[in-house]
């Protein structure tokens, strides 16, 4: 019997040549093995005969209902159960004995991931960051052929860490952790995470998840993992009580405005160029009970204060063990990711891009950015098919925080622009909205309106570089319209 027959309980053909390994049909390639597991809405199994036309050698499923005679689609008992163990083998890796640093949250899980990965790379550590952006191991450049979900499956990520060239020691892994994710379980088979952070929960992808409370109920369910430090924002510790699975004694909490919350900070300076804050660490969680009362002192080039709270969280998950409470640690390497309040260099103008693209981080965005300019002016849309009752509420923040909107096309997908637009005006005055469906235009145009006490903000897309307009994908990138109108 071979190790993998061993492994999955079954008998395998003789002559089959396993040369790959998948649960997406579409990623067969010839002499895989496909798994056919159960997803949200439909079982693998359904595509058990798309994988072997496709190519696979192999397909072994664990629907007791399939009924098709095949001898190479196997049914395996307890597969589920399995599937960490052939993928360790498979890639002869073993992907629990690795360093999980895990974050979600409405806003702010990229920035978060990507800086946690920053200080591991700064104190020596092999580091990997799993995100929206795609992937980086150190300091090499940003991936993105693995996966273009936010948070990538089990076998994206045996797929991506299998990849690496690094020595015996674990790498440790930021990962960016979606509601999406949580929902359909695709951590199952990580054993234990180093640090689970909530970092907010306000509302979000609703088209999904159909009402706010199974959202909640999503991120929450990051606790279910095992986790030697489990983290969250005190706003969100109120929900705590609705969740049986929870000892409260195992969390964290986290606050800028609760001076005796387990973990408090305050910024003591704020601007474009330097931010200073500390940490008091009232109540540290298990295992850190030396640090109990100490104070630690930071300065970062990171604006405005909600990246300051992301940066928190970062230290937090990692601990203070590479920290002094005896001088100002400088963490002025510190970046955040392409498109994240990021305000662009080298123009004569104040101009940010940024990824916002609901209403709690227009609401925190618009309202921490009012206190540096006099004048805002927005440029952003709204994506197709997806959260429409979200559409007029960023349109009525947008509408209290800033002094011109233009509104124009984000990624419509299959839905009619003029119905996006309908969704978003309603309840909403538009003296101050000027609609430009063509997003370069709408940039062109914003900018004509720009002087030195105003900054244009450019929201929804970020890093991204493409568009999606009336089922077409078109190369777009809001970057490159700023460079071409300041070059």
């Amino acid at each position: 019997m071979s190790e993998y027959e061993e492994i999955l309980g079954i008998k395998i053909p003789n002559n089959t040549n396993i040369k790959a390994v998948t649960n997406s049909s579409k990623k067969v390639l010839k002499d895989s093995i496909f798994f056919g597991l159960k997803g949200v809405n439909i079982h693998g199994s359904n595509y058990a005969e798309d994988a072997i036309k496709n190519g696979a050698s192999l397909v072994v499923h664990d629907d007791p209902f399939y009924d098709k005679n095949n001898e190479k689609i196997i049914f395996a008992k307890d597969l589920k159960k399995n599937i960490v163990k052939f993928l360790d083998s498979f890639y002869s890796i073993e992907i629990n004995s690795n360093n999980f640093f895990a974050f979600t949250g409405t806003n702010g899980k990229s920035s978060t991931a990507y800086i946690c990965h920053q200080l591991l790379c700064d104190f020596g550590y092999e580091s990997l960051y799993v995100g929206t952006l795609g992937i980086q191991h150190n300091h090499k450049k940003i991936q993105t052929k693995f996966s273009n979900k936010t948070t990538p499956d089990l076998f994206e990520l045996y797929e991506i860490v299998s990849s690496l060239k690094w020595g015996l020691d674990p790498i440790s892994i930021c990962l960016e952790v979606s509601s999406h994710a949580l929902d359909q379980n695709r951590l199952n088979g990580i054993n234990w995470l180093n640090s689970a952070s909530i970092l907010n929960i306000a509302e979000d992808h609703l088209d999904y998840h159909k009402n706010v409370l199974s959202y909640r109920n999503s991120k929450f369910s990051i606790f279910k993992i095992n986790s030697s430090l489990k983290l969250i924002d005190d706003e969100c510790n109120n929900f705590v009580k609705d969740y049986d699975f929870l000892d409260k004694t195992e969390l964290t909490c986290i606050s800028n405005k609760n001076n005796f919350s387990d973990i408090s900070y305050m910024i003591t300076k704020n601007n474009f160029k330097k931010t200073e804050f500390q940490i008091f660490l009232n109540n540290p969680p298990f295992g850190q009970e030396i640090y109990k009362n100490k104070k630690y002192k930071f300065k970062c080039a990171l604006f405005p204060e909600f990246n300051i709270s992301n940066l928190v969280f970062a230290i937090c998950s990692i601990g203070f063990d590479e920290f002094s409470d005896k001088y100002v640690n400088d963490l002025s390497f510190i970046k955040l990711p392409k498109g994240r309040t990021e305000l662009i260099d080298n123009i004569p103008n104040n101009i940010i891009i940024d990824y916002a693209h609901n209403a709690h981080s227009f609401e925190v965005l618009l309202s921490s950015f009012k206190s540096y300019f006099e004048n805002l002016i927005l440029v952003f849309g709204f994506g197709g098919e997806r959260d429409r009752s979200k559409r007029a509420k960023m349109l009525k923040i947008a509408l209290k925080n800033s002094s011109k909107i233009f509104l124009t096309s984000d990624n419509s997908r299959n839905e009619a622009f003029k119905d996006i637009l309908k969704d978003a005006l309603n309840g909403n005055n538009l003296d101050d909205v000027i609609i430009i469906e063509d997003r370069k235009e709408a940039i062109i145009n914003a900018n004509k309106f720009l002087d030195k006490s105003s900054c244009l903000l450019i929201l929804g897309k970020g890093h991204e570089k493409t568009q999606e307009i009336n089922g077409e994908i078109y190369h777009f990138s809001d970057h490159e319209v700023v460079d071409e109108i300041y070059r």
